[in-house]
């Protein structure tokens, strides 16, 4: 038991540095790699073997302890049990003796539990609901940065300086507007161009 990780470039070469075409690798340390490169071709058979999966699980469940020798009579006690009789067996069922069976009723959902809101504390909502305030702090700390960079005289060229402090504003307002999901990708890519700017001028 462990990760399994389903290598859909693997025709090309894989995502993954492990993949072996047309292999199903499992590492050392449990995870396993799979490789195919005609996953497409194979949804026919995986389609099959689960529609084969659902039917095998619904005999079961009809014929119960019982095994196959007891699939009719228990087909037959369910329907005879009326609203008593198992939901899932009667609603397979659509005649009987010639005459319809009515179907049972659909079963009710569960009722969704009511929502609790969480009690706001004030000192909160009060800090959410001052952007000027932070807004000062923000150009604040952008002052104080760039007479630090001006107090180091000569040793930083303008244009350095000026690309450096676009890259920095432009980095921050593309991460700042995006989920907490898409972060760590999208700060590896600005954390890189942030890095080629200051190198390379």
């Amino acid at each position: 038991a462990g990760s399994v990780i389903v290598d859909l470039a693997a025709i090309g070469g894989g995502n993954c540095e492990l993949t072996r075409k047309d292999e199903v690798y499992t590492t050392s340390n449990g995870v396993t790699i799979i490789g195919y490169t005609d996953l497409s071709s194979r949804m026919a058979n995986q389609a099959s073997a689960m529609y084969a999966q659902n039917m095998a699980n619904l005999l079961k469940h009809v014929h119960g302890k019982e095994k196959a020798a007891g699939f009719i009579s228990n087909l037959y006690g369910h329907l005879e049990a009326g609203e008593q009789g198992d939901i899932v067996t009667r609603s397979i069922v659509c005649c009987r003796d010639g005459q319809p069976v009515t179907m049972p009723p659909p079963p009710q959902p569960t009722p969704p539990k009511p929502k609790t809101v969480a009690p706001v504390v004030k000192a909160e909502a009060a800090k959410a609901a001052d952007p000027l305030k932070s807004a000062a702090i923000g150009a604040a700390v952008v002052v104080l940065g760039i007479l630090g960079l001006l107090g180091l005289g000569e040793g930083v060229k303008t244009s350095l300086l000026t690309t450096f402090l676009l890259a920095g504003a432009a980095g921050y307002q593309a991460v700042w507007g995006v989920a907490h999901a898409l972060h760590t990708p999208l700060m590896s890519v600005t954390n890189a161009i942030s890095g080629m700017t200051a190198i390379g001028g």
